[in-house]
């Protein structure tokens, strides 16, 4: 179990999850929960992704934003997140007056030109784990139950480093 940033952050199974996603309060903070949910990255490469990373079948995590930006990856979606990506950018469309340029960051912050930053986004996450009754969890549980979940699944080791980034 994960307390004050040290140990363990806590795996949810898929009802746990939804509920978390459930309980936050915007579209905005849904799609990057589910965004971190659906790729195993960490909040703070999600958050930095902008609209021209995101691809039919994979999204592109780029070194600048990685955890010690050292290489680039790619994590492969199904069809139906692509989906749910594509209803996410009409919905931005509708909010921000305009279609999403290639450099516009996918999770739009307060102010034009910056991102949702992981501080708002883990804020809004403790007050949602608070309202689903669900104690102990963090932003890095969403990394950690969807590596677990895709390990139980029999995805391969190498497909897992290649997710998560890990040597």
């Amino acid at each position: 179990m994960k307390n004050n940033r040290f140990g363990q952050a806590k795996v949810l199974d898929t009802s746990e999850l939804d509920l978390v996603i459930k309980y936050l309060k915007t579209r905005n903070q849904k799609v990057v929960a589910a965004t971190l949910r659906n790729t195993g990255a960490r909040v703070g490469e999600v958050v930095q992704l902008r609209w021209r990373d995101i691809g039919k079948d994979q999204i592109l995590f780029p070194a600048s934003i990685t955890k010690r930006k050292l290489k680039s990856r790619e994590v492969f979606i199904s069809d139906k997140f692509h989906s749910f990506l594509i209803d996410w950018s009409r919905y931005w469309t509708i909010y921000k007056g305009r279609k999403p340029l290639p450099e516009d960051f996918v999770f739009y912050g307060r102010k034009e030109g910056t991102h949702q930053t992981t501080r708002s986004f883990m804020d809004a996450l403790d007050k949602a784990t608070e309202r689903a009754k669900i104690i102990k969890f963090s932003s890095h549980g969403f990394r950690r139950s969807a590596l677990t979940s895709a390990n139980e699944k029999g995805i391969s080791l190498k497909t897992l480093q290649a997710i998560s980034g890990h040597k």
